[in-house]
């Protein structure tokens, strides 16, 4: 399972038309397949996803 953990009074967007890619302040943590993905703000460096693509 994915799960994200976030304070709905504290998340803010950070993005800008100059800087498109900041990621949004306030997410605490964020699972994926069970596995730590971002832990108190900051990334683990664990990729457990992976891209899904439609087949022709």
């Amino acid at each position: 399972a994915d799960l994200t953990l976030f304070d709905p009074a504290a998340i803010i967007d950070r993005a800008t038309f100059e800087a498109p890619t900041q990621p949004a302040a306030g997410i605490e943590m964020v699972m994926v397949n069970g596995e730590l993905a971002l832990d108190a703000g900051k990334p683990t460096g664990a990729r457990p996803g992976r891209a899904l693509r439609r087949a022709d």
